[in-house]
């Protein structure tokens, strides 16, 4: 599943929330330059893919999604300002990943 709208905790100490999480970057763009919802982080998705979480207390993901899908349009300076913003927190993550995984590797030997 590339997109779902589940309850989730953002850190230890905070309170459940619903939130809105894609693997497709091009939506997690467009959600962030519209400001439609809160970008709260990235991590590790299934099949070593980036899952982009996205605060969603009112259940308006979905709606956003097809929006995006049908073409909803936003300014070209926030889209590519997004962009760029969502590709460092995608590296960020990925570079965690690695980190995490040589860690666990460097633990068993």
């Amino acid at each position: 599943m590339s997109t779902s709208t589940v309850p989730c905790k953002t850190s230890p100490a905070s309170s459940l929330r619903e939130c809105f999480s894609t693997e497709r970057l091009q939506l997690a763009i467009y959600l962030h330059a519209s400001q439609r919802l809160p970008f709260l982080h990235c991590g590790a998705g299934q099949n070593n893919k980036i899952r982009f979480v996205f605060e969603d207390s009112d259940s308006s993901g979905p709606q956003a999604e097809l929006e995006f899908d049908r073409g909803a349009e936003v300014a070209a300076t926030n889209l590519f300002a997004s962009q760029k913003y969502l590709r460092r927190k995608m590296s960020e993550a990925l570079e965690n990943r690695k980190i995490e995984n040589y860690d666990r590797n460097k633990s068993f030997q």
